[in-house]
């Protein structure tokens, strides 16, 4: 591939290429918008590789901080740098500026690992000349950048005295350590609350001193109830739950039921009701007013009512009597009153009874458990002064890191992070690779549609190339040529290239009109000098006629056109006559000049006293190889073509001019060829392919013709200062 054919496609396809770049632009423009410039912050640090020592004595503690380290350095730097680079550093740094900060414009979020990705991927450490380390930081956010890179100098130099110095190890082993007894005490404390939430207290001593005073209120409140219940019994003779006959000596032991004893009362106390109320009503009424004597019936069935009872039950009576005998005047009274007491004593007896008993079992609960509380409760404490131990030492530590954080063993800081500066490198880097790509992709495309897609002959180079033939001439496409220009205007006469198109669009069945414009006349002159120069050069100037034959690969190259033009410019030259021969019979059409005169056959062409009806103008004649109208010459051709091959050169024409059909393993023109002195090989550009040209060159080779290429409607894309076609 020569620079030609490059310059070539470039420029043929050159709308598909700028349409390409068009669509580069534009995308360099949305990956511009997409992935904007970051900020670069940078800071430059300085690895001492012998601290100074003067003024200092070995045995001074000083010394002790003295480092003496090889002078080939680059093993320590490339230390150095693992530290400033380490995950540690960085974790750090986005501990200190905060992850949401970080995120805010790259997608935003708290996510600690997140921000860790991108503080890692925008840490630059340019690699170090001579004891400086150059480190940068870039990111969208100008402030975040410097903040970013501040962060980690500053995480680097604590790192670097940890590992120096072993502040660091000591303050993770204290961090360990803290978190462990953190944990521990924790779980202790899980404990010790499960424990009190079964025994249901929350402060031990407290619940002690409660369950305290409520069994001494309960123990207190059941004696008092217990005390009432027996006065109560005493006063009415009985200190068992049961009353018993026992108001006096002779009575029998008998228990009377509590429920006998209430009815007694309850009669007791009625009879002494009515009585009363009989003694008021004898005062007015006489014992005989019936008022008084349902009263009277009334007292004497409550009076069975009770003989009831003390026949079954003796000790009432006794009771009764003790009732009277105790200072009351009827059983009803005051002893009616307390009997009715005792059951609701009995109750509330038995119900404090009860809840001394739950009170005493959680007492008994809490007492069980106080041990284990108390043990947790040491162990805890314990725990929490070791705790708080932990976190001094480790507060401490830290500050120790701290007060030196401005310091570190052997570094010094030459530069504190810039201002934040646009850094388009990358961007200018990605905006030129997808223009890039773009525009390779369009050459490309172009590139594969000329040598792979279209493989048609477009240059007289690639005919040279692929068909191994001298180009006698290049006829360039004048109606393209125009329209590039300007568009050609309704009703113009066609040129001799159009014209030459338009008989084989339509197989031949008009008369080719030869009527050149000045362009396609100078190309038809142009071809003729060339064959005449070929014939002098050959020592063919003096032989006569000469044989010149046109054809093509396929219809529409201009063949017709250029042999009409050709012979008619010979013509035109000297004193001899041209011939002009048809050999395309088959649809018995022949060639017309001007005034459209036909010719004859070619017999009657080549007899002299016969041809004056060939002659078209002076020194130009036409014939056709068919002698008669309707005759077929497909077949007989070849046959009657080598008859008159003995007339053809013994004619006294100059140049007889032979229009054959296109060539193709069929026709009979690669026979033909082999008679003829030269045969131009008539090639559209960009039309005929590649594969047929080289087909029609080797099957004209094979019947040892002398062949030549004429390339027809040529566009020429190069301008004419860069092409080498011109």
């Amino acid at each position: 591939m020569s620079l030609d054919d490059v310059l070539f496609t470039l420029f043929r396809h050159k709308r598909l290429v700028l349409a390409f770049c068009c669509l580069g632009v534009a995308g360099a423009a949305v990956a511009r918008m997409l992935c904007p410039p970051l900020y670069v912050s940078e800071a430059k640090l300085m690895v001492h590789y012998v601290l100074e020592s003067r003024g200092v004595s070995p045995g001074s503690p000083e010394a002790e901080n003295i480092k003496q380290i090889d002078p080939g350095a680059l093993a320590i730097i490339a230390q150095e740098v693992e530290i400033l680079t380490s995950s540690d550093v960085i974790a750090q740094a986005v501990d200190t500026v905060g992850p949401e900060r970080i995120l805010a414009r790259v997608g935003g979020g708290k996510d600690r690992y997140s921000a860790f990705g991108v503080v890692s991927s925008g840490l630059l450490v340019t690699p170090p000349r001579n004891s400086v380390i150059t480190v940068s930081f870039k990111h969208r956010d100008p402030e975040i950048a410097k903040s970013v890179l501040s962060a980690i100098i500053q995480a680097y130099i604590l790192k670097n005295r940890a590992v120096h110095e072993g502040i660091g190890e000591l303050d993770e082993s204290y961090r360990q350590q803290t978190e462990q007894m953190r944990k521990k005490l924790a779980t202790t404390e899980e404990e010790l609350k499960r424990l009190k939430r079964d025994a249901n207290v929350l402060f031990l001593d407290d619940a002690k001193r409660s369950y305290q005073e409520e069994i001494s209120k309960a123990t207190g409140d059941l004696l008092d109830a217990q005390r009432e219940l027996a006065e109560q019994r005493a006063i009415l003779g009985r200190s068992a739950p049961e009353v018993r006959a026992g108001g006096a000596t002779n009575a029998p032991d008998e228990v009377v039921p509590s429920d006998k004893l209430g009815e007694y009362g309850d009669i007791a106390g009625e009879l002494d009701s009515l009585r009363r109320h009989e003694r008021e009503l004898l005062r007015s009424y006489k014992e005989a007013h019936p008022e008084v004597q349902t009263v009277h019936a009334q007292i004497e069935k409550l009076t069975a009512q009770k003989a009831d009872l003390e026949r079954a039950f003796p000790a009432l009576a006794h009771l009764a009597l003790g009732g009277v005998h105790g200072g009351t005047n009827a059983f009803g009274g005051d002893v009616g009153d307390r009997l009715a007491r005792i059951p609701g004593l009995e109750a509330r007896v038995s119900a404090l009874g009860t809840i001394l008993s739950n009170i005493e079992a959680q007492a008994s609960q809490v007492m069980e458990v106080e041990p284990r509380i108390a043990e947790v409760e040491r162990r805890r404490n314990e725990e929490q002064k070791s705790y708080e131990f932990l976190l001094k030492s480790l507060e401490r530590t830290q500050n120790r890191a701290s007060a030196n954080s401005g310091e570190a063993n052997g570094i010094s800081t030459v530069e504190n992070p810039t201002p934040p500066g646009l850094d388009d490198r990358k961007a200018r880097k990605r905006m030129g690779a997808v223009f890039a790509g773009c525009l390779g992709l369009g050459v490309g495309l172009a590139f594969l549609i000329d040598f792979v897609l279209d493989r048609s002959l477009k240059r007289p180079l690639e005919v040279e190339r692929h068909l191994r033939l001298p180009v006698f001439l290049t006829i360039p496409d004048t109606a393209w040529a125009r329209k590039r220009g300007s568009r050609r205007k309704d009703g113009r006469t066609a040129t001799g290239t159009e014209a030459g198109r338009r008989a084989g669009e339509a197989g031949r069945e008009e008369i080719v009109q030869w009527k050149p414009d000045a362009d396609m006349q100078a190309h038809v002159d142009g071809l003729r000098e060339r064959l005449m120069t070929y014939f002098e050069v050959n020592n063919l100037n003096l032989k006569k006629p000469k044989l010149v034959a046109l054809t093509g690969c396929s219809e529409g190259a201009g063949v017709s056109t250029l042999a009409s033009g050709l012979a008619a410019t010979l013509s035109k030259t000297g004193d001899g006559n041209v011939l002009l021969v048809d050999m395309n019979g088959e649809h018995g059409m022949a060639h017309s000049f001007y005034q459209g005169k036909p010719g004859c056959g070619l017999s009657a062409a080549l007899e002299p006293e016969a041809r004056a009806d060939a002659q078209v103008q002076e020194n130009l004649y036409l014939a056709s190889l068919r002698d008669g109208p309707g005759q077929s010459l497909a077949k007989a051709m070849p046959t009657r073509f080598s008859h008159l091959v003995p007339k053809l050169k013994a004619s006294d024409y100059d140049y007889i001019i032979f229009d054959m059909p296109p060539v193709s393993p069929a026709s009979a023109t690669p026979r033909l060829a082999s008679y003829m002195d030269i045969v131009l090989l008539v090639l559209e550009a960009e039309k005929t392919k590649q594969h047929s040209a080289v087909r029609a060159s080797a099957l004209m080779r094979e019947s040892r013709a002398n062949v030549a290429a004429v390339l027809n409607k040529q566009r020429s894309y190069v301008p004419a200062g860069l092409s080498q076609d011109t």
